[in-house]
Parts: C-alpha cells; sequence; structure tokens
C-alpha cells in the first residue's frame, strides 16, 4: 500500500530577515536511513523537483525499507551540475547540497506524512554593511561548497611554497636580465612599448578624448582615501593618435600631487599638474614609472578584481538561487563555479589588510573597497561590446572581438537547441533578474568624459531602474515572468546579451588579465603597486621608493596567480565544457596562437 511524504524547501529565515523565500526547481530524495550502520537508501527510484513554491511530494511503498522494518525517512537536497560524456552528449552528475540539517524521522507509520519547513542556507548573500558589492555569505553551513573538487587549486599551500622560492631565486635575476635589456632597441621602458602597454598589457585600457584632440589615459585617486604611507598622485597620460593611419605615440604625461595638511583625505586639495615629455630624459622615464604604478595598482583592483572577479559574482549569486531548470544553468555553470570562493581567496591574498594590495600601495583595506565599489557603476552587461581595434597593433581588441563572436555563435546555437525549455522555465530568468537589480550597485554616471571608444562603458541610455535611494548600475535581463509572441524576441535579445558577457569576461577576459599579471608584476623595479615617496624630490635621490619584502611579495603573488595551471577550456579538465565551443574555438586557433593560445583560455574564474 503506497504512502505519501511531503515537505516544503525555503530559504535560510535567519539570512533573508525573517522572510519565506520558497526554495523552487530543487531536485530531493527521498532516502530511508537505518543509521550510522548502513548507508541511506532511496525509496523511490528517481527524485522530483519542487515547485516554484518549494513544495515536493512524493509517494512510496514502506516494503522498501525492509521486512519488519518501518521507513526512517528524510530528505537528500541535490544540485544537477553539466558533464558531457566523450559522445559530447550531456550526463548530468548530482551533487549534494549542504547548509541544512537532514533531519532522520524514525518509524513513520503516517500514510500522509508532512516534512514540514525545510530550511537551507543556500547561496545566501552577505548582509548589507559587510561587503560593498554583491558577495555570496560563505561558511561552513552554507549550502554551497567552498571549492568545488573539480577545479580546487590543486595543493595550494605547496603552490604557494614554490611561489615563494621562486620570488627569492628569481625575483633578482629577473631585475638584472631586464636591466640588461634597456640598451635594446624596443626595451619594456621605451615608449613604443609603453604604447603596447596601455592597448595590450595587464590592464588594457579605454582611451578618452580631450577637447584639444589628443587621447589620454587617467588613473586618479580622486575621493579616495590614502594610507598616508605612500605616495598617491594622480597621472594622465596624454597620446597623439591618427585615426586614418593607426599612428598612435605617447606625448606627455601629467602628474598631480595632493597638497595641503590632510593629503590623506579623500577630498585632499591637488596641486597644479606637471607635465613632463620624451625630451626630458630622466625625469621622462620616471614620470612613466609613475604612470605604471597607477595602471597597475588600478588595474588590480578595477579591471582584475572589480571588471571579472567581483562583478561576475553579483551574477553568478542570484543565477545560482534561482536558476536551475532553465537551460541556462548548464550553459553558464562550468564558467562560474569556481568564482566565489577565489574571491573569498582574494579577500585574503590581494586586497585583505595584509595583503599585497594594502601592503605595497596607496591604498588601504577600506580604500580598495570605496575604489572597487566605483567602478561597479560602470559596469553593466546591456548594451555592452568589444572595443574598437585602434590599429594592427591592438591585438586585444583583435582577440576580444573574436572570442565575442566565438560566443555569439555558440549562445546563439545553444538557443536555438533549447528554446522550448528556455520558455518553459522562463520564470527562473525572471527571479535571477529581480535579485539582480534589487542588489546592485548605484549607477556612476560619467559625467563629462567622452571616451574614443564607448562600447565597454556602461551609457546612460541603457536602463538603469530606480531602487531605494538611487539608481542602480545593472540592467533587468527581463521585466516578464512568461515569454509571449509578443515580448520574446526582445527577451530572447537581453538574455542572450547576458549570456555573451558572462562568457567573455569569465574566460578570455579574465584569463588575459590574470595571466598577464607577473610580466608587469614579476619586475617590481619596472611597475609597482605603490612607492614611498615622490621619486621626483631630490631629498630622496638614489632611495628605492619599494620595499625588498614588498617586491619580494609582488613577485610571490603574481608568479602564483600566473601559474596555477587548471581548469582551460580546451583542457576541460572537468569534462563540462559544451561540445560546440571546444569546436569554435579550435577553428579560430590559429588567430588567436601568437598573442594568446587557445590551450591558455582559462574555463572560469578559478584563481
Amino acid at each position: 500500500m503506497s504512502r505519501t511524504a511531503f515537505g516544503r524547501l525555503i530559504f535560510s529565515k535567519e539570512m533573508n530577515g525573517g522572510k519565506i523565500k520558497p526554495l523552487h526547481n530543487m531536485y530531493v530524495r527521498l532516502l530511508d536511513d537505518d543509521g550510522i550502520f548502513s548507508s541511506p537508501d532511496p525509496m523511490t527510484k528517481d527524485g522530483v523537483y519542487t515547485d516554484m513554491d518549494g513544495k515536493f511530494s512524493f509517494t512510496y511503498d514502506p516494503a522498501k525499507a525492509g521486512a519488519f522494518d518501518r521507513p526512517d525517512l528524510k530528505i537528500q537536497v541535490l544540485q544537477k551540475e553539466p558533464k558531457y560524456n566523450k559522445n559530447g552528449d550531456l550526463e548530468p552528475r548530482e551533487v549534494e547540497v549542504k547548509g541544512y540539517e537532514p533531519e532522520v524521522h524514525n518509524n513513520v507509520t503516517l500514510d500522509q506524512f508532512d516534512f514540514g519547513d525545510i530550511e537551507v542556507k543556500y547561496w545566501e548573500y552577505k548582509p548589507q554593511g559587510i561587503s560593498y558589492t554583491p558577495r555570496l555569505h560563505i561558511d561552513k553551513a552554507n549550502g554551497y561548497p567552498i571549492m568545488q573538487d573539480q577545479h580546487k587549486a590543486r595543493d595550494r599551500e605547496g603552490r604557494y611554497k614554490e611561489a615563494m622560492a621562486v620570488g627569492e631565486a628569481f625575483f633578482p635575476s629577473v631585475c638584472k636580465t631586464k636591466q640588461k635589456s634597456l640598451d635594446n632597441p624596443g626595451h619594456a621602458r621605451c615608449d613604443t612599448a609603453f604604447v603596447d602597454l596601455a592597448l595590450n598589457g595587464f590592464n588594457p585600457c579605454l582611451f578618452k578624448k580631450h577637447k584639444d584632440g589628443r587621447l589620454y589615459i587617467d588613473f586618479k585617486y580622486d575621493g579616495i582615501e590614502l594610507d598616508g604611507d605612500y605616495w598617491g598622485p594622480n597621472c594622465s597620460a596624454f597620446f597623439n593618435y591618427n585615426e586614418d593611419t593607426g599612428d598612435l605615440k605617447v606625448e606627455s604625461i601629467e602628474i598631480t600631487n595632493r597638497i595641503g595638511a590632510w593629503v590623506r583625505g579623500a577630498n585632499a586639495c591637488l596641486g597644479k599638474p606637471v607635465v613632463y615629455k620624451p625630451t626630458d630624459g630622466d625625469n621622462w622615464d620616471k614620470a612613466k614609472r609613475v604612470w605604471r604604478m597607477n595602471y597597475f595598482l588600478f588595474g588590480e583592483v578595477v579591471t582584475h578584481l572589480g571588471g571579472t572577479h567581483l562583478n561576475i559574482e553579483q551574477y553568478v549569486v542570484p543565477m545560482m538561487r534561482n536558476v536551475r531548470r532553465n537551460p541556462i544553468f548548464n550553459l553558464l555553470f562550468p564558467h562560474t563555479y569556481g568564482t566565489v570562493s577565489i574571491n573569498e581567496g582574494a579577500d585574503n591574498l590581494l586586497t585583505g589588510g595584509m595583503a599585497l594590495v594594502p601592503l605595497g600601495s596607496a591604498l588601504s583595506k577600506l580604500s580598495v573597497a570605496t575604489a572597487a565599489k566605483a567602478s561597479f557603476g560602470a559596469m553593466n552587461w546591456a548594451d555592452w561590446s568589444p572595443r574598437k581595434q585602434m590599429n594592427e597593433n591592438h591585438y586585444f581588441a583583435k582577440l576580444q572581438q573574436e572570442f565575442w563572436d566565438i560566443c555569439t555563435k555558440h549562445v546563439d546555437k545553444y538557443f536555438d537547441e533549447h528554446e522550448a525549455e528556455i520558455i518553459e522555465f522562463w520564470e527562473e530568468i525572471k527571479l535571477m533578474s529581480d535579485e539582480l537589480v534589487a542588489k546592485a550597485n548605484p549607477y556612476g554616471a560619467q559625467g563629462d568624459e567622452v571616451w574614443f571608444c564607448d562600447r565597454e562603458i556602461n551609457k546612460p541610455t541603457s536602463e538603469h531602474p530606480h531602487v531605494g535611494h538611487c539608481h542602480v548600475a545593472v540592467s533587468p535581463i527581463t521585466k516578464d515572468a512568461k515569454i509571449t509572441p509578443e515580448n520574446k524576441e526582445q527577451n530572447f535579445a537581453n538574455l542572450k546579451q547576458m549570456c555573451r558577457y558572462i562568457l567573455l569576461l569569465t574566460t578570455f577576459k579574465h584569463s588575459w588579465v590574470n595571466d598577464s599579471q607577473f610580466d608587469i608584476g614579476g619586475w617590481p623595479e619596472f611597475a609597482s603597486l605603490g612607492m614611498r615617496f615622490d621619486i621626483f624630490d631630490p631629498a630622496h635621490e638614489n632611495k628605492d621608493p619599494v620595499a625588498f619584502s614588498i617586491k619580494h611579495l609582488q613577485t610571490t603573488i603574481t608568479w602564483l596567480l600566473r601559474n596555477t595551471k587548471w581548469g582551460y577550456i580546451t583542457k576541460d579538465e572537468a569534462r563540462d565544457m559544451h561540445p560546440e565551443l571546444l569546436k569554435l574555438l579550435n577553428e579560430k586557433k590559429d588567430v588567436f596562437e601568437e598573442h594568446k593560445p587557445i590551450e591558455e583560455i582559462r574555463s572560469c574564474i578559478n584563481v
């Protein structure tokens, strides 16, 4: 005689302000658990999905508990994750969700058994005020495995010791080798290399237009409180650009110091800018070093940490909380599941109180948060497209466009193949979109700045909903809970655009930035995150502006981050890469070979 067991999964009320939020479309199994001397046995052949209200129901045969035994019932909560077999067919793996206490109900005899509400700490947000961007609350009780087994940093402690040894042995020799190359044409400190760094380096820059027709790139500490131990000048590099020929040359560098009694303060007064030109000899080399310092520092905080790591986390968390049966989950999950755990590690390695950035630059832990949060106002999936290629040497822009085209083809085909299921489970996209917007940071309008190319800029013409007391940076993906013939085209276009954006940032863009860190950070005399004093001041002549301990730390960490070799698209170690993406990328192998071989493009942000 069959019986029924039912209940409801909900998110943790503690983590959601006491409110009840159903855990919808989650896969659950009904088990008979006789205790520590045997493994739990399934009471039904298959599990079931909770409905949109988080409710589940099983019809089971109590005889499956065994002769002369009564069922000892408990619920197992599972997450289905994509994995492909050797033929390229999807064979999802089931991963048990943590973050709840699977209570066992012994000797159940009721024909109708109610588990009641089962609370699950599942991908919960950090409380507001603790985090300056939308972040996952990670603890041992949360329903998120701290690091997925497939993308675990293998022997992290051993890799760090290896990196320390490299820092000790390699750091002095790399400086000596680089120094010998200074007399050679095209050396790293020449003006041609300076332009290449701006276009294609660790922090590929977007140029602004000056009213006099020149292009410029600026890095400013305006509105940021400095730590007081390091020098923090604003720095702008100006360029002459011939759009017809593509000729781009650095023309001057402008350095502006803070002045007055309170130079640390966020609203410190600025002195008169000092302009340096290529004819200024040693001072020109010093000016380029100052610009590289700000380039490196803002590259780490804004482009690397903010633009890839934390930017993607604000999409990952609402996706994991709301999207499960919509095929978009299988499309994006393999490229996002390392992000939040790595971001937690970055808090300690790069930006925490005793980490590289606060120890080695003018930014304190608090000012890192200020700079990163401000940068979030300029980030949005909507209306984003790759920057214009400025000349034939602008290979970052060329390859980014190529990868964007690959993402477009991949996403378009995927949507064609899964259109029916995307429509069927569209409500999940609506829930993700609502949460994404509700948690978004304030929109940062660009003021009077004019960009040479604004394709990657968060435009005022994009939709910026009013949430709380401000307009937010991120646009809604959809406002519709269901797809109709009237709204399908725009909704699909929006979702495709968001998918392309996430795919490019988690793979190509992050790989480019992360793996270029040691190229610039492995030689602190060339580029450091900070300097202890004004190198133009004669009082500090022949003094080293960077402490040896900081040089060692910078070399060690940048080497470690580049040389964590796990999780690449074409290697497909976890067998979770979509076969179509592999096919499209291999077709463009020759295009990427010289500057970013496809074998070096990571599958997700896992380092």
